[in-house]
């Protein structure tokens, strides 16, 4: 063991060789939207208030969004360390990275993109050992690695490597919420320039929430086994959501954050033509928006507003990454050139873990 792990070493920390390996193949996360919860009295937008398919009849050639926000990770398992209270658990490094680009033109180009390296031990390590090994990192400033602690729980049923998986991606969401919100303070956004993010909304935790008038979020996975939107309140969502065709949009749906002060509104739609996929869900998007004023999150949206979003992605889907990305059904083109961007941005697998 060299470098870094040395200093682990030199301050008692026991740690133990092990296989370095990707860790982002061997864990399934959980879903984005795993334990909402929505409210089943009303539909909340203001037109469609029937509960059926909505067809989006609207054809745009251009879009709405010019600003497409997203992030990724790369995490590794690099070694096992031995705990003051005789626990043996994982120490993983991550790389980390969050950006926008903006399209300009008919270019899509970088807006702003930033990048965090991790090292992540258990937070059974002694606070004194750990703040003077983050301050002897420091004097590798071409390394630029912060050092992080997860939260390996006693009782969790979840293995280890997951904990520490869970605390970088939380940091990457961080990363993406601090960037979303110095963007959507300096005005640039409007409804004619919005911004979408790749993921769930009900991560935004802070910030005024006019500050958010003109993002969309965009989730190409989601938690099929939700109940409580169907006029048969045991049915799961994912068995209307098979049913939907090309162009064609659920109701939208309302759930309240946990302070029940911020509310959102979600919704579904299918980008592709259900006899082109390989999956019944593939091809189908969940959209996201945060109400604005009470008026919005008393009555829920204006249909119309929903309709053009909608229409939007629809004009988003083409050109398709097919054959580039096993997502391509899910995909809107911009979010895929944005991942992309982030993903040259990582140091080579090699060359990281040899940080270590």
């Amino acid at each position: 063991m060299n470098k870094i792990l040395n200093l682990l070493s030199a301050k008692g920390i026991k740690c133990f060789k092990t296989e370095r390996f990707n860790l982002d193949h061997k864990f399934l996360e959980k879903y984005e939207d795993e334990g909402e919860v929505f409210d089943t009295n009303i539909v909340f937008e203001n037109e469609h208030k029937s509960g059926q398919f909505i067809k989006i009849d609207r054809e745009f050639k251009d879009s709405f969004f010019r600003y497409f926000l997203d992030g990724s990770r790369y995490t590794y398992k690099i070694a096992d360390m031995e705990t003051t209270d005789g626990k043996y658990l994982p120490i993983v490094a991550g790389q980390v990275a969050t950006g926008v680009t903006t399209r300009d033109g008919e270019k899509i180009r970088k807006h702003v993109l930033k990048n965090k390296n991790l090292l992540l031990v258990s937070d059974r390590t002694n606070q004194d050992d750990l703040a003077e090994i983050k301050e002897e990192v420091k004097q590798f400033p071409r390394l630029l690695i912060h050092i992080e602690t997860y939260n390996s729980k006693r009782d969790s049923s979840s293995r280890p490597e997951n904990l520490a998986i869970a605390r970088i991606q939380k940091i990457m969401m961080d990363m993406e919420i601090d960037i979303l919100s110095e963007i959507a303070r300096s005005r640039t956004l409007r409804p004619d320039a919005m911004l979408i993010i790749d993921g769930s909304l009900q991560f935004i935790d802070k910030g005024d929430d006019r500050l958010f008038a003109n993002v969309v979020g965009l989730s190409k996975s989601f938690n099929p086994n939700l109940q409580g939107m169907l006029r048969r309140k045991n049915d799961e969502i994912g068995i209307a959501l098979t049913k939907l065709k090309y162009g064609e949009r659920t109701p939208v749906y309302k759930y309240p954050m946990r302070d029940n002060k911020r509310v959102i509104g979600a919704w579904y739609l299918r980008i592709r033509d259900e006899n082109r996929v390989r999956n019944p869900l593939d091809g189908i998007v969940k959209l996201e928006k945060i109400a604005i004023d009470a008026e919005e999150k008393d009555n829920g949206f204006e249909s119309g507003l929903i309709d053009n979003i909608s229409a939007s992605i629809l004009a988003e889907r083409n050109v398709t990454c097919y054959g580039s990305d096993p997502r391509w059904h899910n995909h809107i083109y911009p979010m895929y050139l944005t991942e992309k961007m982030l993903k040259a941005s990582f140091l080579g697998t090699e060359h990281f873990l040899n940080i270590f």
